[in-house]
């Protein structure tokens, strides 16, 4: 007769003994990921009374590990069962009937027999093919007070732990540590004359970062034993390996139903994501835009975004090599600015209707008085993807002197009906506003409205696409900071009674000249005049926009101003064809840094 067995190894102080005698940091044990080679380092054997309980900032595995509770639902595998992420779904209990005809009943997943959820995840296998009692499904149950949570996320009665019998299916109720049982001793590998069934399959005794599952128990199980017949193992790869291939296998009277894959270092491609580029990934002579999972000897290309650039057609080409790293940093691109993508169409004498696509850097800013229903009170200018440059006084409360909070106010992009309802526009873009800055200076009307220019924070970043990107936007120099007469520019808004945008044609009055009226002898010393000739206005909706003109070399769009008041600013529109802009090269020093620092945290998201 021949064995296979596995020499006893002692361990230093602070170590733990793996299952097959490997020794690893006492630290490694139960923290969510692999170190033993068997894996028996982050098994609900060795882990279910490690930790009674997580801290309040760590979240708890359903095989006993506590990893930090930031690490739940992030998108990726932080405890070794993948419980982390398996708990994220809440509503996948309200999906269990299937085709039952009874809302009681839960559907088993494979055989698709009928039985009461009252049966699913309570240590006991009511269906046929056991899938009432798998991770997938007991992750995240729900036990009562007092009961006891099985390895897989299923509930038992406490008092039917350490009985002698396993009342959970992968017998963590009868764990050692649980029980107060002297540890087993390292398993040796079963004797040749123990395996004369020739129906079962052998794992492969070594394999490389490799770990393997029984289905549906989920339990890990050692390299070199042998698998009943009919079962199925799920196999997966520790240490940032992944396998290339299908990764279940069954065992049918006694082979495998197809060979064992290897673990390869994949490439991370979370790193190749970002606001400004996309990427294609190309694996033997098959293209792939935005893969998950990058494999060695994968070429990735990067190109800009929509509403980006600065890469051509010739940038390098990244590539995964086989220790798992790019040859090269994912390069990023820069905000195209003032690209207007379709030309516009003119309607009556009253402006012109547009698309979204030909004033992409136009937003709808909305506020929330009543805490009921959002109206619109002015218009805005993108000039990054989280920033927003608008006027002061649209954020102004009249009666406190002082700014109206951020929470009360939402910015919309892309966005063709006036009216908030996004039902009718479902490719707007709908963002919170996280800061509001206006210079310390403004005070509304008691100094003619100077100043009355803000910068916007949006709380998450707008994506850029056909309909939605950057005017340009410069400060310039101080010379460059006159206006002078019949600079033929437009803005863009909803007007009085108008339903969906329209751009309305206007030429500049230099600030000598707007002077001369009447209505405007007190001009801010920022300001200029806006004229139009047709019967086009410019009502509260409207305040804010951005008046642009197009640079004549580069053909782009430029801001030059934000739309700030009427001769009538209580009324809803304008009574006349002359209104005044602030000069966005006048922006103050205490706004102009704020917005330097909201443009640094824009480059972030593009990394």
């Amino acid at each position: 007769m021949i064995c296979l067995s596995m020499a006893q190894q002692q361990c230093e102080t602070f170590q733990w003994n793996c299952d097959d005698g490997q020794c690893i940091s006492d630290s490694g044990r139960c923290d969510g990921v692999v170190d033993c080679q068997d894996g028996s380092d982050e098994t609900p054997e060795n882990c279910i009374q490690v930790y009674s309980t997580c801290h309040a900032f760590a979240f708890k595995c359903a095989y006993g590990a506590c990893i930090a509770n930031g690490y739940r639902c992030n998108g990726r595998k932080d405890c070794a069962d993948n419980s982390d992420e398996l708990v994220c779904d809440e509503s996948k209990f309200d999906k269990l009937q299937g085709s039952c005809s009874s809302d009681t009943e839960f559907e088993c997943t494979r055989l698709k027999e009928c039985i009461s959820k009252v049966n699913i995840c309570n240590g006991a296998k009511d269906c046929k093919d056991g899938s009432d009692e798998t991770l997938e499904l007991c992750a995240g149950f729900d036990c009562s007070d007092g009961a006891f949570h099985c390895g897989y996320g299923a509930c038992i009665n406490r008092t039917a732990t350490c009985n002698g019998v396993k009342d959970c299916i992968d017998g963590s109720d009868e764990a050692w540590e649980l029980c107060g049982f002297p540890r087993p001793k390292n398993k040796l590998t079963p004797s040749l004359s123990d395996l004369r069934n020739e129906n079962k399959c052998q794992l492969p005794e070594n394999g490389p970062y490799l770990l393997a599952h029984l289905h549906p128990q989920n339990q890990t199980i050692r390299l070199g034993r042998w698998v009943e017949n009919y079962e199925t193992i799920h196999l997966e790869c520790s240490n940032g390996y992944r396998i290339p291939t299908q990764a279940s296998l069954n065992c049918q009277n006694g082979k495998w139903t197809r060979g064992f894959p290897s673990c390869v270092q994949y490439c991370d491609g979370q790193s190749l994501r970002g606001l400004s580029t996309f990427h294609v990934c190309i694996n033997n002579g098959i293209a792939a835009r935005q893969c998950q999972r990058v494999q060695p000897k994968t070429a990735v290309i990067i190109r800009c975004n929509v509403g980006y650039e600065g890469l051509s057609d010739n940038a390098p080409i990244m590539r995964c090599n086989l220790d798992g790293k790019f040859t090269a940093k994912r390069p990023t691109c820069n905000v195209e600015c003032g690209v207007q993508r379709t030309s516009s169409r003119f309607r009556r004498d009253l402006g012109f209707v547009i698309e979204q696509s030909e004033a992409p850097w136009q937003v709808a800013i909305y506020q929330k008085p009543d805490n009921i229903s959002y109206r619109l009170i002015c218009s805005g200018s993108i000039i990054s993807p989280s920033i927003i440059v608008t006027a002061a006084h649209c954020f102004w409360d009249v009666a406190v002197e002082q700014t109206i909070s951020a929470e009360f106010f939402q910015v919309a992009a892309g966005k063709y009906y006036r009216d908030y309802d996004m039902a009718k526009d479902p490719t707007a873009q709908v963002a919170d506003v996280a800061e509001i800055v206006i210079s310390s200076s403004f005070q509304y009307n008691k100094n003619a409205f100077l100043e009355d220019i803000a910068v916007v924070k949006l709380k998450t970043p707008f994506i850029f696409n056909e309909n939605v990107s950057a005017v340009c936007f410069d400060f310039g120099t101080r010379a460059s900071r006159y206006v002078p007469n019949n600079l033929v520019g437009a803005i863009v808004g909803y007007g009085g009674t108008g339903e969906v945008l329209e751009l309305l044609p206007m030429k500049s009055l230099s600030y000598h000249n707007c002077q001369l009226k009447d209505t405007y002898a007190n001009l801010a010393g920022d300001k200029f005049c806006l004229q139009n000739e047709g019967e086009a206005i410019l009502c509260r909706g409207d305040r804010g926009g951005g008046y642009v003109i197009q640079n004549p070399i580069t053909k782009r769009y430029e801001l030059l101003g934000v739309i700030s008041l009427t001769p009538y600013l209580n009324h809803e529109c304008a009574r006349e064809e002359v209104v005044t802009a602030t000069n966005v090269k006048y922006m103050s020093n205490e706004v102009r840094e704020k917005l330097e620092q909201f443009k640094q945290d824009d480059k972030a998201f593009k990394k």
